[in-house]
């Protein structure tokens, strides 16, 4: 009896996890998810990034060949590609304007900036502002920060719709 009973307790729970199972993978997608390419913008887009510190090359950075193509101390992402600044450009409190390769997506869009303030100043905080213009009109405007010298690093996360046409009759 021992042992019909233990069979049946066996039959019992070994069903019901095949059943679940079954269940639960039926739900399940038959194919791989289709990704859609995001929609490009067009329009007068221009990124300005204003530093509150003169900005330096990391000194404890991690030097690697392919970062030849980056100025030094300073990164900038949008949606994961890298978006050149000349070097030239980096003062304190001069606005960085960058217009060429922003391709921005309809929907979700991030920056992602990284600048290494001077050693001299490590007792002071510091800040990036980061202004995304269309057509003169602010889109965006955040400012990252970084603490008593620390690397000023950030992601700035926004959402564009599809701009509409002026229809003028």
């Amino acid at each position: 009896m021992r042992f019909l009973l233990t069979i049946l307790i066996w039959i019992f729970f070994v069903g019901g996890l095949w059943g679940y199972t079954t269940q639960r993978d039926a739900s399940l997608p038959k194919g791989p998810a289709q990704v859609t390419a995001p929609k490009v913008l067009t329009g007068s887009y221009v990124l300005e990034i204003t530093p509150s510190f003169s900005i330096e090359k990391d000194p404890f950075a991690l030097a690697l060949d392919d970062d030849a193509s980056q100025t030094p101390g300073l990164e900038i992402r949008l949606n994961g590609r890298a978006l050149g600044v000349d070097a030239g450009q980096i003062k304190r409190g001069k606005v960085i304007r960058i217009t060429k390769n922003l391709k921005l997506s309809q929907g979700f869009n991030e920056f992602y900036v990284k600048a290494s303030p001077p050693m001299a100043e490590t007792d002071l905080d510091h800040g990036l502002r980061v202004r995304l213009l269309d057509r003169g009109v602010p889109v965006v405007d955040q400012t990252v920060w970084g603490s008593s010298g620390a690397v000023v690093a950030g992601t700035v996360s926004f959402s564009l719709a599809a701009q509409k046409e002026d229809v003028h009759d």
